[in-house]
């Protein structure tokens, strides 16, 4: 889907702008001029998100950038000829579409012992300080998405059995191993990025520009365990940043590892759920998943062998944050 004249009028821009795709994230970004236009989506979401960056957008020497939501010409941030989906979930529109101000910067690799992971640091530390003490909105958490899913079982939130009961033998085994060896987490929850990695973007000169926000309620640290995990996963990160990060982000190891942990079944769930009935998919999702599995486990100083009987018995039992 291509923003069409109006809605690039709507925002400000000229109708003969021809926009251009960008890469990255799900393809359905478009560059025009000094905006980028994404759809809107859950209208909720969009407007939140706007609003919050608004309000982030106006901190001064913050320690990171944030890009400016763009009115639309009636004063909204939504444009286009838009449609309910349906009465049940009108808040899922068709054909809508938000504009963001465009900000100079790449998105980092993670290949190897990527230089960029002390600036992806101090990016979050100055992010989630800024997010501190602001409310979860009211719908968080209740889309049924496969994040959401990924994010409830990693959390005890959710009984794990039917995810489990679609993973083939190899992902199923790294699931419950991962699961048996999670234990309680007292640091606080609080608003965070839930897919930091690919989406800072680092320029010279500037500060770290944060965008593309997925809202979650989870300890801060939480944001560079999955960034991380997503590195070993599928960027070819080396394993030695494991025993790096923990001193790097100023967090003890063994509660870092504790959520490493939860950010690789967040991962693996939400890779079972988007690809089931996909068996070479899964096949793709257990072989990437295995050595970081080891290298996680590893890190929790728990092998398959030392679990207690009955610590398989999956339920509520990895406890949440305070």
């Amino acid at each position: 889907m291509r923003p069409g004249p109006a809605v690039l009028t709507s925002f400000g821009a000229s109708a003969d702008v021809d926009p251009v795709p960008l890469p990255g994230g799900e393809g359905t970004s478009w560059r025009a001029g000094d905006m980028v236009l994404k759809p809107a989506g859950d209208l909720r979401v969009a407007r939140w998100t706007a609003d919050l960056y608004l309000s982030l957008s106006g901190r001064e020497d913050p320690g990171f950038r944030v890009p400016r939501p763009l009115r639309s010409a009636p004063g909204d941030w939504i444009a286009g000829d838009w449609i309910a989906a349906d009465r049940i979930a009108p808040y899922l529109a068709a054909g809508a579409w938000v504009a963001w101000q465009w900000l100079p910067g790449e998105p980092a690799s993670w290949a190897g012992r990527s230089p960029f992971w002390p600036r992806l640091i101090e990016a979050s530390r100055a992010f989630h300080a800024a997010l501190a003490g602001r409310p979860a909105p009211s719908w968080l958490g209740t889309d049924g998405s496969q994040w959401t899913v990924g994010d409830q079982v990693a959390w005890g939130e959710r009984d794990p059995e039917s995810v489990l009961a679609d993973a083939p033998g190899p992902l199923g085994g790294q699931l419950r191993s991962l699961l048996a060896a999670l234990r309680p987490v007292h640091q606080p929850s609080q608003l965070i990025h839930g897919d930091l990695g690919g989406n800072v973007l680092f320029a010279d000169g500037e500060p770290p520009a944060v965008i593309d926000f997925s809202p979650y309620w989870r300890p801060a640290g939480l944001a560079l365990a999955v960034a991380a995990v997503d590195a070993l996963m599928w960027s070819g990160a080396d394993p030695a940043i494991l025993g790096q990060l923990p001193v790097q982000a100023g967090y003890e190891p063994a509660g870092f590892g504790q959520l490493l942990g939860r950010a690789l079944v967040y991962r693996l769930v939400t890779e079972v759920v988007f690809r089931r009935g996909d068996p070479a998919g899964l096949g793709v999702a257990a072989r990437a998943g295995q050595p970081v599995t080891s290298l996680v486990l590893e890190h929790l100083a728990v092998r398959v062998s030392d679990r207690r009987p009955g610590s398989s018995r999956l339920g509520r039992w990895c406890g949440s944050a305070g």
